[in-house]
């Protein structure tokens, strides 16, 4: 998408009452988002959209689109699109992906192996200290750490992973509006280590509405969830349902039966979730050696699969992007993803910008 349409799609987000599936709708319907935003007001009114919206859009017609994208680059707000290279590969593949994202620090962090933490916002003190060691630990596997910037669990699964690594926040809210207030410091901290990304556009509020939908990123960013603490119903579950609808992995840890906010995980583990209380229950579902991530043995190499050894002859002599290893591989996009993930978690290969794979 070039500059003048995304300052156009932009402008378009930013009318009240089109979300995300009404931008899909738009772009099926006119073909683009410029076709859309130039075409007369008959066509317009006799669309799918209400009279409303199209009465607030032939106003923003009166005023160039670049207004709002100086406003956006006044808060260091950039914006990434479904069809460029640098949108986050898992997140294009599931129901609903955002046609754009807004982000604040590196995109590219969200194209590296991300695993969530999740959990209450009443976390307990064992929760709490759960969280950030779990966190801690798989950041320094070379993961990264998925959240939602929330109080309690997510705050200290941030707060674990920026100890020794990267993390990424998923916001409810616009980029400009940070939620949790007290939060301000670890949304610079984020920024600095990784990124912070919203579907939301400029000063949205956190509405209850938006958390579920900024809960179903959080899931189609990551190979899996791993539920900490969590009420029977609580905004947790709704990421672990969404990474079962996704095809994600569930990961919940036990908590004591008389504790409201175990509820959730211990339901969880019931219901099938794999029941984890160290990082090597996690990676023991990704690999079939007992190893420390990040190094790479002799032995290791013996033991690759058929898709394994695939992926790694493409990648002998060159780099290759995403796509031209769907395409050579003959390999089904989760099915490639799930070896890359392993790969590159086991230290064999790296992810470049751009989503390039090159063998290290």
């Amino acid at each position: 998408m070039d500059r003048l349409e995304k300052a156009i799609l932009c402008t378009i987000h930013s009318i009240p009452g089109l979300g995300n599936r009404s931008l899909w709708k738009i772009k099926d319907a006119f073909g683009s988002f410029q076709n859309f935003f130039e075409a007369d007001s008959k066509t317009l009114y006799a669309s799918f959209l209400k009279p409303e919206i199209i009465d607030n859009l032939l106003k923003k017609r009166k005023s160039s689109p670049e207004i709002l994208m100086k406003e956006y680059r006044s808060e260091d707000i950039e914006m990434v699109t479904w069809d460029e290279s640098l949108y986050p590969q898992n997140l294009r593949n599931i129901s609903n992906p955002p046609v754009i994202l807004y982000y604040r620090g590196d995109i590219e962090v969200a194209g590296q192996s991300c695993l969530a933490v999740v959990g209450s916002r009443a976390a307990s003190v064992y929760g709490r200290n759960v969280a950030r060691k779990l966190a801690r630990e798989l950041a320094e596997s070379g993961i990264v750490i998925v959240s939602g910037m929330a109080r309690g669990i997510d705050s200290e699964a941030h707060r674990g992973a920026l100890e020794v690594g990267k993390t990424i926040a998923v916001m409810g809210s616009a980029l400009n509006v940070v939620y949790p207030p007290e939060n301000r410091k670890l949304f610079q901290e984020i920024i600095a280590s990784g990124a912070v990304i919203s579907e939301f556009p400029l000063h949205t509020h956190p509405e209850p509405a938006n958390f579920p939908l900024r809960n179903r990123i959080i899931s189609g960013l990551c190979r899996g969830v791993v539920v900490v603490e969590g009420k029977e119903k609580s905004g947790a579950l709704i990421t672990a349902d969404f990474a079962l609808e996704q095809g994600r992995d569930v990961f919940a840890v036990p908590g004591p039966i008389n504790s409201k906010t175990s509820a959730g995980p211990n339901n969880l583990i019931k219901q099938g979730a794999i029941l984890i209380t160290g990082i090597e229950d996690i990676l023991e579902e990704y690999y079939d050696i007992n190893r420390t991530p990040g190094t790479l043995k002799q032995d290791r190499l013996l033991l690759l699969d058929d898709n394994e050894k695939l992926v790694l002859e493409l990648l002998a002599n060159e780099s290759l992007h995403f796509d031209e290893l769907i395409q050579n591989s003959g390999l089904e996009i989760g099915t490639l993803s799930t070896v890359l993930f392993k790969l590159e978690f086991e230290g064999i290969i790296k992810s470049l910008p751009g989503n390039y794979y090159v063998r290290i």
